[in-house]
Order: C-alpha cells, then sequence, then structure tokens
C-alpha cells in the first residue's frame, strides 16, 4: 500500500503496526518498505469486506481520503479474539457504560481508562495480555465522554474530578468480587489514575499501575504543544511570554489549577504499588521528559519503557511483540 500525505505528519512513517480507515472501512498497515518525500510504501492486510479507495488523480486533494490511527482495531475487544459484554455502572453523575471481558477466577480485574479525546478503543490493542495472563479487563467511559453527563465545571478536569468515576469502577470490580485491582491509564487517563490513588478511600485494593505516554504534567504538555520553533529567533522570548501569559488566563477562564495536575512532583506519594510505565521517544503530545522524571521520584516502584522512534500512545504500535512481552512479565512479577 502507499500512502501520500498532503503535508508531513509523523505516523505515515512510523514503524510497526498501525489501523487505515476510510468512509467504510478498516485496514492496517506494517513494516515500511519504501519512503520518498510524503510517499512511503508499507505492508497492508485488510480487516474489513471494503476495499482501500484508490487515488487516480493528479491532484492529491481531489482523491477519496483515508487516515491513520494507533488503534489499529476497528470495533471492539472481538477484534482481537477477545470475548466481551457490554455492560453499565454507577459513577457519581450516573451511569456509565464499560466493555468487561472476564478471565480466570475474577480475583484480580484492571480497569482501562482512555485518554482525553479518545475512546475505549484505545485499549483494545493491549486486552490479549491481560485475558492470557488471567486478569478481567474493564475499559470505561468517564464523564464527557459522549452519551456521558459531563462534567459539571462544563470542562475536561483532567484527574482533579474524573477520579470519581474511576473509584465507580474499581468499586464495580470489588463488589463483583475482585479482591486485587489492577489500573490501566493512557496519556490523560494516567491523570485520572494518579488522582484517584492520591484521593480515594479504596485505592489500598491497587496492587499495580501500567502507563503509557502519561499526560501528568498537565502545564509542560500546554508548553510543549507550542514550539519555540514557531516564533523567529529574535522573537523567541516574546514568543515564550506569550505563552506563560496565555496560560495565565487560561487559569483564569477556566480555573485550571497547573499545580495540582502536576502529579509527578507528589509522584512519591501517589506511586505505593509496582508501576510500569511505556512511552515513546518521538511522543510528540506528551514528551518523555515527564515520565523520565519519574522513575528518580519512585525509584523502587517505578519501571520506565522507552520505545525508540514511538509516538504518542504508539509504544505498543512500534514494537508489539517487545511491549507485551514486558507487560506480560510485569502482570506475573506482581
Amino acid at each position: 500500500m502507499t500512502l501520500e500525505a498532503e503535508e508531513p505528519r509523523q505516523d505515515i512513517g512510523h514503524p510497526g503496526t498501525l489501523g487505515m480507515y476510510w468512509n467504510d472501512g478498516y485496514g492496517q498497515v506494517g513494516e515500511v518498505v519504501g519512503a520518498e518525500g510524503l510517499t512511503v510504501t508499507r505492508h497492508y492486510v485488510g480487516l474489513t469486506a471494503s476495499t482501500p479507495p484508490i487515488c487516480d488523480q493528479p491532484i492529491l486533494a481531489s482523491c477519496p481520503p483515508v487516515d491513520l490511527e494507533s488503534y489499529a482495531f476497528p470495533t471492539d475487544p472481538s477484534d482481537r479474539g477477545v470475548q466481551f459484554t457490554e455492560i453499565q455502572f454507577v459513577g457519581p453523575l450516573g451511569s456509565l457504560g464499560a466493555w468487561l471481558a472476564p478471565s480466570g477466577d475474577g480475583n484480580r480485574w484492571v480497569i482501562h481508562v482512555h485518554g482525553w479525546t479518545a475512546e475505549r478503543r484505545e485499549a483494545v490493542r493491549f486486552l490479549p495480555v491481560y485475558t492470557d495472563a488471567g486478569v478481567t479487563s474493564m475499559v470505561i467511559d468517564y464523564r464527557n465522554d459522549p452519551g456521558t453527563t459531563p462534567d459539571p465545571s462544563g470542562h475536561h478536569r483532567f484527574g482533579l474530578t474524573e477520579w470519581e468515576d474511576v473509584e465507580a469502577a474499581v468499586q464495580h470490580a470489588l463488589d463483583a468480587g475482585a479482591d486485587e485491582v489492577v489500573l490501566a491509564g493512557y496519556s490523560t487517563g494516567a491523570a485520572h489514575v494518579m488522582s484517584f490513588l492520591e484521593q480515594s478511600d479504596i485505592r489500598n485494593h491497587v496492587v499495580g499501575v501500567v502507563f503509557d505516554s502519561p499526560n501528568i504534567i498537565l502545564l509542560d504538555v500546554v508548553r510543549a504543544s507550542t514550539l519555540d520553533a514557531r516564533f523567529p529567533a529574535i522573537n523567541l522570548k516574546m514568543g515564550r511570554l506569550m505563552k506563560e501569559v496565555g496560560l495565565w488566563l487560561a487559569d483564569i477562564r477556566w480555573g485550571i489549577d497547573w499545580e495540582r495536575t502536576n502529579y509527578v512532583q507528589r509522584a512519591d506519594q501517589i506511586l505505593t504499588v509496582p508501576t510500569l510505565v511505556f512511552h515513546g521517544t518521538s511522543d510528540q503530545r506528551v514528551p518523555i521528559a515527564v515520565s523520565r522524571q519519574l522513575e528518580p521520584k519512585t525509584p523502587d516502584m517505578v519501571t520506565l519503557v522507552e520505545t525508540p522512534a514511538a509516538g504518542h500512545v504508539m509504544s505498543w504500535n512500534a514494537n508489539p511483540e517487545r511491549y507485551e512481552k514486558r507487560l506480560a512479565r510485569f502482570l506475573d512479577s506482581i
């Protein structure tokens, strides 16, 4: 499959396995076998009956579009051969949906918490490892997801309120017979997990934590999203000043608490159970520097697995076999 982009983008040549979708179909692109400029040729596997639209126009913009994503699978856990049911659990703002994939004797559950603007499908690629380890998976929705009750503030709170929905999921697991709980947070889902571990009265049931590209210093992520390269060198200081003024205005307008959303500075108090962290060295959304601060902060609890050339929540995509082996080893160790 030869793909051509209209402008530079990280994913078109990203190593490993990615999902590719179009208006009525889905497939996977794999190994890169050729690249020239904005054109990349990769191995392709179709996952639906529909075939990708072929571009036969001289102008790329007039061709039917396809797009790439990290989720790699199109619908739900059945894409990975994992049996599941759709369930509801009760959060503080009302009913929330989840996928439940039973495994083992039901004593150990993992609660999967997707990232900001992501969806449950973010966890699908990881589920077989948990199932094979005898861990029941619960992949949850939370406030502000489509079809759920929005946060009373009207905004995403980066863990400051979403942790209550994580708590409701953990309580559901305990009521269903779980004795031990693992928490898996992807991107901003990690902030919700950190806030739960800091505030919940039932956090003592958690025996392990798995993070992927954890967005747990919101201020650093916001700063990184506005690149200094956008400002001419002569205006670099002015550009940085503009960013700081913008952060101050955001705090006033939306009540963003930059101090409380810096979970790393309190990590030694929060992460009191074994924690496995995956992070790509080419993450352009959450700098890997965020995760690199965790190990020195909690050297006896945190193990950081860096994935060369991987983007945001794309360590599995870059090297699925390595990712799954490290995850399985961690689950076995706890």
